[in-house]
């Protein structure tokens, strides 16, 4: 699944849904006792799977989840700096749920429509097909990146319960892209790449939502 992932932020910056060095994604599997999540700072068109950082879920040093089995890839490169939002959405998961991945881009078209002021969670109502896979949360507003605040509100509006459950698949954060959450990699692109597509019609037809 690693790989598969190291593939998606390829095909993102191909997409030009991130540049280079942005986005992230993280990986955790149900079985066991640690996730993975993208290292900080490699372009992302030459992410390998011995780059990624693999984190415990129960073992700390210093206070913070340990970080596991160093790869000479991997020994000189830190998490991505925003491993506090994706530790936050891969604290728990619930049961039944073999896999969590959480996939952090910047499409261009979600971005602009949260910067003109839309609130692309409504964009549902005319768009029934957005909603028929994808449940879109109201979107976060300016909130500090690579903060702990950012995880905690990105959390708080996907809805994610005590057992880890999730009301919603996607939240937009103002000023800073997308959040998707899934059971599996393209999953999580697809939620992205369905609403990208989504608003990039609403602002190429002109309409004003706002």
């Amino acid at each position: 699944m690693i790989e598969t992932c190291s593939e998606i932020m390829a095909h993102a910056y191909n997409l030009n849904m991130i540049t280079a060095r942005d986005g992230n994604i993280s990986v955790r599997w149900e079985s066991q006792p640690f996730w993975f999540i993208t290292p900080a700072g490699v372009r992302k068109q030459h992410l390998q799977p011995a780059m990624w950082k693999k984190i415990s879920v129960s073992r700390y040093e210093n206070g913070e989840p340990m970080i596991l089995d160093y790869t000479p890839m991997s020994e000189n490169l830190v998490p991505s700096s925003e491993y506090p939002l994706h530790s936050r959405l891969q604290e728990m998961l619930p049961s039944g749920v073999d896999n969590r991945v959480v996939l952090h881009l910047h499409p261009t078209y979600i971005n602009a429509a949260m910067h003109r002021g839309l609130k692309i969670h409504e964009l549902v109502h005319d768009f029934p097909e957005l909603g028929f896979h994808t449940k879109v949360a109201p979107s976060v507003p300016d909130t500090p990146a690579k903060s702990q605040i950012l995880g905690d509100r990105v959390h708080e509006h996907l809805e994610l319960d005590s057992d880890g459950h999730i009301a919603y698949d996607i939240v937009g954060i103002k000023g800073h892209g997308v959040v998707s959450i899934a059971d599996t990699p393209w999953r999580a692109f697809e939620h992205i790449e369905r609403l990208e597509h989504i608003c990039k019609i609403v602002l190429v037809s002109g309409v004003n939502y706002v």
